[in-house]
């Protein structure tokens, strides 16, 4: 009698099909990580067939899913080929979306003399990668300011032709795009997964010489990359879109590979911030809310202004005239909501009352929030000066401290509520 018909005619305990799944579930996470939960495991497992078994039905059905290409001998082979589907159908999603993203920003910029000063090394670094006199270009800033908005708007002034990558692309993927988007302004938004991987950043670094045609050849063969040519001349340009660059831990590489492009920090101040939001606000309406929101904005840890903070503002403001609400007091409340962790650590900790230093140094010692009392005493004295605690009392040794900015003759009443 065969392994597999023994195998059929043994009953499985519900502990073997559980432990059995869970397996099913790992290898399906490791081949589909973006969508295996959508895999109907339920329906297609078969308590009377092996473990093996119930994988080959599944591996088979992948390959009716994405093609005879499916045809790995090793989960390795099998999972770079579908994280490459997937990535190509994501990226077929992204360009259908693209021009609903164009009309948003459009509405929530505009085109403005004045705005356009405040991006003019942008708008230059992205006019001389268009122009042909540069072939990368490195562009940092924290979220929504504005600079990718003004990237785009600058390809689309030079009629280029971009590809956009959002969200994260492997090392085997790379390659392929390169070829696929050849001639093409590559654009990675926050893509730094590329950013990290020895062979990425040597196809980047070949990708971006200051020649005009690049010559880039595979690193490794792959089944799944068969169809491409081992080597070709690349003469696409690339842009970096990002805010930080965290767990870059090849770092002499990466230098190299900024040599190769210009790189600009668009740094903004809060005063930068409030003259923009101004300058973006064209009927009454949103030149009153702008107004209420910078008069009543303190930064928390939280909630640093930005552009976004405006276009909420806007959207809150829509939302309270519709139901009849005050728009005042709604994004009065949006805007207090924001706490920093910090001042949501030690609300845990004191509420809203307005208790004394030991007794908070002591509340810090019994949660683990600190190991020693000298660690307590320099990070409360380092949240006095960061104002995510205030001192509300005037003795000089274990005075009262709280969370917000209080009054002496408030503090009973504060700390009653």
């Amino acid at each position: 009698m065969s392994d597999t018909e023994t195998t059929k005619q043994r009953k499985k305990s519900a502990k073997t099909v559980s432990n059995e799944k869970e397996r099913l579930k790992k290898f399906l996470a490791a081949a589909l990580p973006e969508s295996w939960d959508k895999y109907d495991l339920e329906a297609k497992y078969d308590s009377a067939l092996s473990y093996i078994e119930n994988k080959n039905l599944i591996v088979d059905d992948l390959k009716k899913a994405y093609g005879n290409e499916f045809r790995g001998e090793t989960l390795d082979e099998q999972k770079e080929y579908v994280e490459a589907e997937i990535e190509r159908q994501r990226d077929e999603r992204d360009r259908e979306i693209e021009e609903e993203i164009t009309n948003y920003n459009n509405k929530t910029f505009v085109e403005n003399t004045e705005i356009n000063q405040f991006y003019s090394p942008v708008h230059r670094a992205i006019n001389k990668l268009c122009a042909g006199y540069s072939n990368l270009a490195f562009i940092k800033g924290r979220g929504a300011i504005g600079k990718s908005w003004n990237i785009r708007k600058t390809l689309l002034q030079n009629n280029a032709r971009f590809f956009e990558v959002c969200g994260d692309v492997s090392e085997a993927y790379l390659y392929r795009m390169f070829f696929e988007h050849n001639g093409e302004i590559i654009w990675f938004k926050d893509v730094v997964r590329v950013l990290r991987g020895l062979n990425s950043i040597n196809l980047l670094k070949s990708a971006t010489e200051t020649e005009e045609k690049r010559l880039l050849t595979k690193s490794n063969y792959s089944k799944q990359q068969s169809d491409l040519p081992d080597r070709f001349l690349f003469t696409g340009k690339i842009i970096f879109d990002y805010n930080e660059l965290n767990g870059i831990l090849l770092e002499d590489d990466f230098n190299a590979l900024q040599t190769r492009g210009d790189f600009l920090e668009v740094t903004f101040s809060i005063e930068d911030i409030k003259a923009l939001m101004r300058l973006i606000a064209q009927n009454d309406r949103q030149k009153e809310t702008t107004e209420y929101l910078i008069d009543n904005y303190s930064f928390t840890g939280a909630n640093l202004l930005n552009l976004r903070s405006q276009w909420k503002a806007f959207k809150t403001r829509e939302y309270s005239d519709k139901y009849g609400l005050d728009w005042k007091e709604e994004l009065k409340a949006e805007m207090d909501s924001a706490i920093s962790p910090v001042k949501s650590m030690l609300y845990s900790l004191m509420g809203r009352k307005a208790i004394r230093v030991a007794d908070l140094k002591k509340l810090l010692l019994q949660t683990k929030t600190v190991a020693s009392e000298s660690t307590a005493n320099r990070r409360i004295k380092e949240w006095l000066i960061t104002e995510d605690l205030y001192r509300v009392s005037a003795e000089k040794i274990n005075f009262y401290v709280a969370l917000e900015p209080i009054k002496l003759e408030a503090m009973q009443k504060y700390n009653e509520q």
